[in-house]
């Protein structure tokens, strides 16, 4: 049985909206080269490439992008589910900038990605700083996860999950990162799938996939850090360590293998 790995982006292989480290992405080079792995994240395939180099995304079997409504084989694409928001929702949107207590309005807050939308207050054109500062502002008012909250309670045929430090992504109910584990099996059936992210936990766009994965056989979630932290890629590290010293110990029919973090 092999073993599947599938990883979240930001937060989990790179700092939120930022370029993979350098002593990352040398460990993850060498992983990369020895491992089956997907990438699946909420941004566009553009904007994955400013944080991944290009030799680890060839390095994958397929990266999927807005939330798992696009999937691109050898950078090319494969399949792409379009979602075109209603009018209602843009105004809700529109009126929910206007009435927030937030002080900073950076631009680019609402990004129609064709499959999926992607909102912000403070606007994706804000600077690392003010990204760090309304991501301090959410922790303490919640405001995404209201925002959230209200969007699934006026449209049941959409969801809205917590992604990154700043943002919303809104999708058609169902067309989120819940279905990327039934893409990957039909490149790799039966086999042992683990999945790592940053957002794992209920309201987090990892969720509807770790939901799905935590009820199934053959399958591991694990929770790289902190949601959005600066440094969940060093989490990442340790949990693929681990779980290659456990990998040894199962070989070798000893069962005194570390525990996972």
């Amino acid at each position: 049985m092999k073993t599947i790995y599938i990883f979240d982006m930001d937060g989990t292989l790179t700092p939120s909206r930022r370029e993979m480290t350098p002593d990352f992405e040398k460990f993850f080079s060498q992983w990369a080269k020895e491992h089956i792995f997907f990438l699946v994240s909420g941004s566009n395939l553009e904007k994955i490439k400013e944080q991944v180099p290009q030799y680890i995304l060839d390095l994958s079997e397929g990266v999927f992008t807005c939330g798992g409504n696009q999937l691109w084989l050898n950078n090319e694409l494969s399949y792409n589910h379009e979602f075109k928001p209603s009018e209602d929702l843009l105004s809700f949107l529109k009126e929910e900038i206007e009435n927030s207590n937030y002080p900073l309005r950076a631009g680019n807050h609402i990004e129609d990605r064709g499959s999926m939308l992607n909102f912000s207050i403070v606007g994706r054109d804000c600077s690392l700083e003010e990204r760090l500062d309304y991501f301090k502002y959410d922790i303490n008012t919640q405001e995404r996860a209201s925002i959230a909250n209200e969007i699934i309670t006026r449209w049941d045929n959409l969801d809205a999950v917590i992604g990154g430090q700043i943002s919303i992504d809104i999708t058609p109910k169902g067309m989120n990162k819940s279905q990327v584990l039934n893409e990957v099996k039909k490149f790799y059936s039966d086999e042992e799938y683990i999945f790592i992210g940053d957002r794992t936990m209920e309201g987090g766009n990892d969720y509807p996939l770790a939901k799905i994965m935590n009820e199934m056989p053959n399958c591991s979630v694990y929770q790289a850090g902190e949601p959005s932290a600066e440094d969940g890629y060093k989490d990442t590290q340790k949990i693929l360590e681990q779980l290659k010293d456990i990998a040894k110990h199962l070989k070798n029919k000893d069962n005194n293998f570390p525990k996972i973090l």
